[in-house]
């Protein structure tokens, strides 16, 4: 046991190895919308932030109270209240489950080159090449699954934009040179419009994508007097188009909206049984070069001798067994996080107005052309 230990830290402390170069076999597709959420964490207080921390619970919980509104106001003096502080609680679970088993039998090892078969020095703990490598080299699966099933779960969360009063996709022309009623000046009036702060974060691929490259190569101004635009951040993720729509992208709020993270071999979960069981922070490369992290259970064992089922047949050979796992969930602001319009009761009472931004959670649902 004292040497799977080991060989879990050396794991843990070379891990970032995979953060190398140009080598197709480590190379992770981009994966923009997971790398978006790791960057922008959510801007609410997560009340059992440390239970989930420990690993006891697997439903995060935020408090928020939604903003007043001119309906709320009096213009009577006296000294009758109308406002209390009415906290709403938001849940969301781990919907997500995704895994990789990597098992490598001695047979199989036998039959290698001494280099694939042999141990190295990593971090002072022999490890071994194959098992090490393989894990490195499948990571990429595992990450893709992942982002997936976010940009999946981002299809059935678009909110309302305050502009159209609709959640429905919007169709945005771009052009070489931005044009006041379209475009990327569309995309941030309706972003201030929505009163959305910050640098807006537009994640997609497609024209959008293209229009962003096309300003990448701006050295000085165009022919309309117009220099390279910086006013928002863009995340490039090929396989929104699948999921979303060719050309379909989405214009978010840096806070609104948030991956959940649970692992569960942490606190007094990270333990030796038969097996080791621990929490393994990957760094990967994407293919533009830049570096992003996330962490993985892991869960590490070898396999002492062949297993037969009662028909003698093997089931499970002498060797190596290596289990990386991610449990997850995705996060957007809730719908009712600003008031909602109280309908009129006939003969009773009035309609009262509410927010504004009723039905906003900070993401809005685009699809680029150009003409």
């Amino acid at each position: 046991m004292n040497n799977l230990t080991g060989l879990a830290e050396s794991f843990v402390k070379n891990i970032g190895v995979l953060a190398k170069g140009n080598d197709p076999q480590y190379k992770v597709t981009p994966v923009g919308f997971l790398k978006y959420l790791l960057e922008n964490p959510l801007r609410y207080e997560i009340s059992n932030l440390k239970q989930i921390q420990e690993g006891h619970e697997h439903e995060l919980k935020i408090r928020y109270m939604q903003r007043g509104t001119e309906s709320e106001v009096t213009d009577r003096d006296d000294c009758l209240t109308n406002i209390t502080p009415a906290w709403k609680t938001a849940t969301i679970a781990r919907p997500y489950f995704s895994k990789i088993a990597i098992s490598i039998p001695d047979s199989e090892i036998r039959k290698w080159d001494s280099a694939a078969s042999g141990k190295s020095n990593a971090g002072g703990v022999d490890i071994l090449n194959a098992l090490y490598m393989t894990a490195l080299v499948k990571i990429n699966g595992l990450l893709q699954k992942i982002d997936a099933n976010l940009l999946l779960a981002q299809n059935d969360k678009w909110g309302v934009n305050a502009v159209t009063g609709s959640n429905a996709v919007q169709a945005v022309n771009f052009t070489n040179t931005p044009q006041i009623s379209d475009g990327i000046v569309r995309l941030l009036k309706d972003y201030q419009d929505n009163e959305m702060a910050e640098v807006p974060v537009i994640v997609g691929n497609g024209i959008v994508s293209s229009y962003n490259l096309l300003q990448s190569m701006k050295a000085g101004i165009d022919s309309g007097g117009f220099g390279a635009n910086q006013t928002y951040k863009l995340y490039n993720d090929p396989k929104s188009a699948s999921v979303w729509g060719a050309n379909h992208f989405g214009v978010f709020a840096p806070g609104f909206t948030g991956f959940v993270d649970f692992n569960k071999y942490v606190g007094g979960f990270r333990h030796n049984g038969t097996s080791v069981k621990f929490t393994l922070p990957v760094p990967f490369e994407l293919a533009s070069g830049e570096l992003s992290a996330l962490t993985l259970d892991a869960q590490l064992k070898y396999q002492d001798c062949n297993v037969y089922d009662e028909d003698n047949n093997l089931i499970t050979r002498e060797g190596w067994i290596f289990l990386l796992s991610k449990s997850y969930g995705l996060f957007n602001s809730p719908a009712d996080m600003f008031k909602a319009t109280v309908p009129a009761i006939p003969e009773v009472s009035p309609a009262i107005p509410g927010d504004r931004l009723q039905g906003v959670n900070g993401t809005f649902h685009y699809v680029g052309t150009s003409a």
